[in-house]
């Protein structure tokens, strides 16, 4: 029925049409035509009622929102977990809006009515007879959701008690199926002008001798329908940049009307078939007697983009300033299973990436941005191609047959260039399997890598030689200001007749990055405890004058030991102790990062074990015996963080705050720090972070974002105008 009016037929003639007609099946299939021809006319209860709900919300969320909001990929984004006031705001809006619903779908159901039965009702009208109906109507929407609750509540139980999740599911569908009725109710209330009560008794009356397709009929073209339509709209413009939400707001206005059409012409339907001719003549001459005024498509077909329009223009814009930030998750369609496909380079199978192998991130060669990749077997490069990284290049960086269990290091030379440890082995079968402890030899070495492969050092010599797989071993390099190289190791210590458990901390100073005349040095003992595990972390700094500066931290306790050298080739070394053991049980998830400023004092971060907070260290002396302490973050479960020098001479500190799920950089100059939230930690984070400047100076961060044992990504977080 298109609702036109044969010239000179009489209204009973029209009724009769309008009966007949609204006999027909496919109730769904014909409400949605309806609702096609007429959507501009349906939407305008639904326009009129959310667009200002809608703009009022939005400005409220600007304030509220203050240093949580962020513009992500081209779509706004609350950073991490929201705090009260803004639960507070959508909870609000959440009863606002189901206010506006119980106003906007009876009004569109009355309209969508007087289209079928060929009788013209005016929008005012409408919205003033729904809103009169409003107490009914709240109520009527408040006994919908305890019904559906209680489905819910049901099915949960079932398979909370049981796990039997066919038998819960079944339940579930059959008690919201029975609820359907409730919205068809609406149109009994609005245009019958009966209770909440009386609509459910007459809805579930109408319903009777045909309850499974009356139900089914609600279920599909009112619900999941319209859910479907929603999700195909979201994958069909997924990926793109505001679309998404402008897609998004448009459809919630005109999905109004097409529901409304379903239950009005639901309604007729089973009104003629199972009621009387009485009364669907008193549906129709109840309806307002009205003219209505001519439907300016222009200005409607405005407000339906408004919300899409002011959206895309505040991210495009960012008037507010909003932080920007492009993110890429790396490896969201890698497979996380074994993949024996043989590489073409050098006939391995190609590497695999796990959860924990993220050790550094380096600018390389190119402006091309450079991860090193270590856990168990042999390091790998993965390269981002472009900017965003949504292109990579994955390969091995160390030969087949290195030593396990000694994670590699690396450092970045002034050309772009890495400069990587490798542990090469002497008495192994080619799986690493030792054939003879007498025999066995492992040789610290280097490889120099480009932004594609690496190659073995060319004339590089031995740097250390390790004659037990049961001596452990930490290394870190860094980079010297000539051209050369500094390697710096720790190694167990035999026990002393004082009984006082030490470790070696010795350095190799190389004249260039192949280290073809290394000179090693110990330089310093420092205190163990041999009873447990030692996780001991190791990075190594060259201040501008060439004086070695080296840190080392241990996971466990949380100590941190800071030696620094008074000439280049570290005649005299001394060493501070900035951070003192703790005795508190440890989650083993203490570390530290180091930069060495331009006067040759390094900056230190770190997360405290007694309380979980990012600490900064501002040193005053090389060794740090004396410094300053600058608290970043809260107490609580933050991971360990990684610290660059921005080009304008700021510390930034990058680290996850995984109570509030997010990834924060705090940007200090002296003792002044503002922390930034950049982005959302979806699953439950991990200790695997690192941070770099790319070619434009922006920090680049790579974080392990870990839900399961094949749940989890590597992303790519890079702030592109960070206060």
């Amino acid at each position: 029925m298109t609702g036109e009016r044969p010239e000179g037929d009489s209204a009973d003639e029209r009724r009769r049409h309008a009966r007949d007609e609204l006999r027909r099946g496919g109730v769904v299939w014909l409400a949605y035509a309806t609702a096609v021809r007429h959507l501009i006319r349906l939407a305008v209860p639904a326009a009129a009622v959310f667009l200002p709900i809608g703009l009022l919300a939005a400005s409220a969320l600007v304030l509220l929102a203050d240093g949580s909001a962020a513009v992500v990929n081209g779509d706004f984004e609350l950073i991490g977990t929201p705090d009260t006031s803004l639960l507070a705001w959508s909870a609000a809006v959440l009863v606002v809006l189901g206010a506006g619903q119980a106003v906007a779908l009876p009004a569109t159901v009355m309209l969508a009515t007087g289209r079928l039965v060929g009788k013209d009702v005016s929008a005012s009208d409408a919205m003033r007879a729904a809103a009169r109906r409003w107490p009914a109507m709240a109520l009527l929407v408040l006994v919908g959701v305890l019904a559906f609750t209680a489905a819910l509540v049901a099915g949960l139980g079932i398979l909370m008690w049981t796990g039997a999740q066919v038998t819960a599911y079944a339940v579930m569908t059959v008690l919201a199926l029975s609820a359907m009725p409730c919205l068809l109710a609406v149109a009994p209330m609005v245009l019958e002008g009966r209770s909440a009560r009386g609509s459910l008794a007459r809805a579930y009356r109408l319903t009777a001798g045909a309850s499974w397709a009356t139900t089914l009929t609600l279920a599909f073209g009112v619900v999941l329908l319209p859910a479907l339509a929603a999700q195909a709209v979201n994958w069909a413009v997924s990926g793109l940049p505001i679309v998404p939400a402008v897609a998004g707001s448009v459809l919630a206005l005109v999905t109004v009307p097409f529901q409304a059409a379903v239950i009005a012409r639901l309604f007729l339907h089973r009104l003629d078939i199972k009621g009387t001719i009485t009364e669907f003549k008193e549906v129709v001459d109840g309806l307002p007697a009205s003219t209505p005024r001519p439907v300016r498509r222009v200005p409607v077909l405005a407000a339906l983009l408004l919300p899409g329009l002011l959206y895309g223009g505040a991210v495009l814009i960012n008037p507010l300033g909003w932080l920007e930030v492009s993110e890429t998750a790396v490896t969201e369609n890698w497979s996380r299973e074994s993949d024996s496909e043989v590489s073409e380079e050098d006939g391995r199978p190609k590497p695999q990436l796990h959860a924990s192998d993220l050790q550094a991130l380096h600018a390389g060669q190119g402006g091309r941005m450079v991860m090193l990749l270590d856990d168990s077997a042999e390091a790998k490069l993965l390269t981002c191609m472009d900017s965003s990284c949504t292109q990579t290049r994955f390969t091995w960086a160390e030969p087949v047959g290195v030593v396990g269990g000694y994670t590699a290091a690396s450092a970045r030379l002034a050309d772009g260039r890495l400069v990587v440890s490798t542990w090469t082995q002497e008495g192994a079968d080619e799986d690493g399997l030792i054939l003879d402890y007498d025999k066995w030899r492992a040789r610290l070495g280097l490889l120099i890598c480009d932004a594609t492969a690496c190659v073995p050092a060319p004339g590089g010599k031995t740097i250390t030689e390790v004659t037990s797989s049961t001596q452990d071993r930490a290394v870190a390099l860094a980079a010297r200001p000539g051209g050369g190289l500094l390697v710096a190791q720790l190694h167990q210590l035999p026990l002393s007749e004082s009984d006082i458990a030490e470790e070696g901390l010795s350095i190799t100073t190389c004249d260039d990055p192949a280290c073809t005349h290394p000179r090693t040095k110990q330089i310093a003992k420092l205190p163990v405890h041999r009873y447990r595990d030692n996780d001991r972390g190791l990075i190594a700094g060259v201040g501008p004058d060439d004086r070695p500066v080296v840190l080392r931290f241990d996971r466990e306790t949380g100590s941190v030991f800071v030696i620094s050298c008074d000439d280049p080739a570290c005649a005299r070394a001394r060493t501070g102790q900035p951070v003192q053991d703790s005795t508190d049980y440890s989650d083993g998830q203490a570390g530290a990062a180091m930069l060495v400023r331009a006067n040759g004092r390094p900056l230190i971060a770190y997360r405290d074990v007694t309380d979980g907070a990012i600490k900064l260290l501002d040193c005053h002396t090389r060794e740090c015996s004396k410094a300053g302490t600058i608290t970043l973050s809260e107490p609580g479960h933050n991971t360990a963080p990684a610290t660059v020098l921005s080009r304008d001479g700021r510390a930034l500190v990058a680290y996850q705050d995984l109570d509030r799920k997010r990834v924060v950089i705090a940007a200090c100059t002296g003792t002044h720090c503002t922390r930034t939230p950049i982005t959302t930690i979806r699953r439950r984070g991990s200790d695997g972070l690192a941070m770099a400047l790319n070619g434009q100076g922006r920090p680049m961060i790579a974080w392990m974002d870990v839900g399961g044992w094949h749940d989890w990504d590597l992303v790519v977080t890079t702030p592109l105008n960070l206060p």
